[in-house]
């Protein structure tokens, strides 16, 4: 039986269209090609930081990781409005032929926020990469911002994400646990609000000095050639338009120590299930981004199933409650870290009536992990955190927010450290200590 069925394969096979049987072949001469990937870091001589990882798939991205993340505006509002401006005309080519020029190459460009980074990312089929590195090159130096753009696209796209992020309970809690925690800086609200008006003059300002500076870039690549595309960057990203250059200084503001503050705060919020549903926040200080210790705390507390129709072994898991014959997760840990300062806490979304007793639990959980736990756990727990920051690498843009943080810091260091919060020792946790006092945001 096992003959007939190889031999039935070759015929089937030989029985295929030509080019089909190709295009099979060089899939697997791709996977094959990508068990060896290729890693570099350099710098241009501007001083702008490249980072390339070509693991030889057909597909190729490119990601500019800018530092203007929400810590660094001087006014609320610049960096939400400034992720919304991008990607419109510019002095080369306008919105509409940048969109369907990228359309007919099958590519994707997008524009990412975080607390710390800007993103620009261009996908596209390996081969195209010089037309989007271009394309990139041009929103960064050629951008006009023009002002119809800003009130008639950039504005209202500004408030319908507003608008989605406040009808979301776990998105408005992390937003305002951060003002609570931190006040300023990463305090900054991701979202720029309706009540604060941001003016086009002051975008522009911002837009043009955080872009105008070689030291607030990473240019950050995946299935491509280290050598020819550091050649690209250096080519497409140099140079400054003339108001970039005229631009102040002060539009961006230089960012300061983190400090943890801790407070509480109590918002009704009725758009997630009415009286019925009620939402609490608690968060700690926890660790930067080179204190893995804290992910692996994360994971050991844990919060979601990793098997279907199970709660899970983890302490949090074991708050679920049985809801409909299923496990719904009713508390989940989470672990944020920046460059200099983290929060490490949990969310829980549970009937009203029983937000209190899961966060009694949960608090509990905290603080016994605190006290001790078995070797056996902490084993399980580093090698599913080790699991889930090689998936978030594989996953998230093939790890451009993990690269920026590595090579926007390259001058400190010429040696990669990309991967060094990635690898996690087997040693007990060192988060021993009593957390600081807790940030609370309770959505009742």
């Amino acid at each position: 039986m096992a003959s007939s069925l190889r031999l039935s394969g070759r015929r089937i096979a030989r029985s295929l269209p030509s080019p089909l049987v190709q295009s099979q072949q060089r899939a697997y001469a791709v996977q094959a090609a990508a068990q060896t990937a290729d890693f570099s870091v350099s710098s241009t001589q501007e001083g702008i930081k490249v980072a390339t990882l070509d693991e030889g798939l057909p597909t190729s991205a490119i990601t500019v990781a800018v530092k203007a993340g929400s810590r660094y505006e001087s006014q609320p509002g610049l960096s939400h409005v400034l992720k919304n401006f991008v990607f419109k005309n510019t002095n080369k080519r306008s919105a509409l032929r940048i969109i369907r020029e990228t359309e007919l190459l099958g590519g994707v460009l997008s524009s990412s926020l975080t607390r710390e980074h800007l993103f620009l990312t261009a996908e596209c089929m390996r081969g195209d990469e010089a037309y989007f590195a271009e394309i990139l090159g041009d929103v960064l130096i050629q951008s006009k911002f023009a002002a119809h753009e800003y009130h008639e696209e950039v504005v209202p796209s500004v408030a319908v994400e507003y608008e989605q992020a406040i009808q979301s309970p776990d998105v408005l809690a992390l937003d305002l646990a951060h003002q609570l925690a931190f006040r300023r800086g990463l305090g900054n609200s991701l979202f720029a609000t309706p009540h604060l008006h941001v003016d086009l003059h002051s975008v522009v300002g911002y837009g043009r000095s955080v872009f105008a500076q070689p030291s607030n870039l990473a240019v950050l690549a995946s299935g491509v050639e280290g050598g020819a595309f550091s050649n690209l960057v250096g080519e497409f990203f140099t140079g400054s338009s003339a108001s970039a250059s005229a631009s102040s200084s002060a539009a961006a503001r230089s960012a300061t120590q983190s400090k943890y503050y801790g407070g509480e705060m109590r918002v009704a919020h009725t758009a997630h299930g009415g009286k019925e549903l009620g939402s609490l926040l608690v968060a700690f200080e926890g660790g930067a981004q080179n204190a893995p210790e804290y992910a692996v705390l994360r994971t050991l507390l844990g919060g979601e199933n990793s098997i279907k129709w199970t709660n899970g072994l983890s302490p949090l898991s074991k708050l679920t409650p049985l809801v409909g014959g299923q496990y719904k997760p009713a508390v989940k840990s989470f672990n944020l870290h920046y460059s200099d300062a983290g929060l490490l806490g949990f969310f829980v979304q549970a009937p009203t009536k029983q937000v209190g007793e899961i966060a009694s639990g949960a608090v509990a959980a905290l603080k016994a992990a605190a006290a001790g736990v078995k070797e056996e756990e902490l084993k399980r727990a580093i090698a599913k955190t080790k699991f889930q920051a090689a998936n978030v690498w594989k996953a998230e843009s093939r790890g451009k927010s993990l690269l920026a943080h590595s090579s926007l810091n390259l001058a400190k260091s010429r040696r990669s450290r990309t991967h060094s919060h990635l690898l996690i020792k087997s040693q007990r946790s060192k988060c021993r200590k009593q957390p600081r006092p807790l940030s609370r945001a309770s959505l009742p």
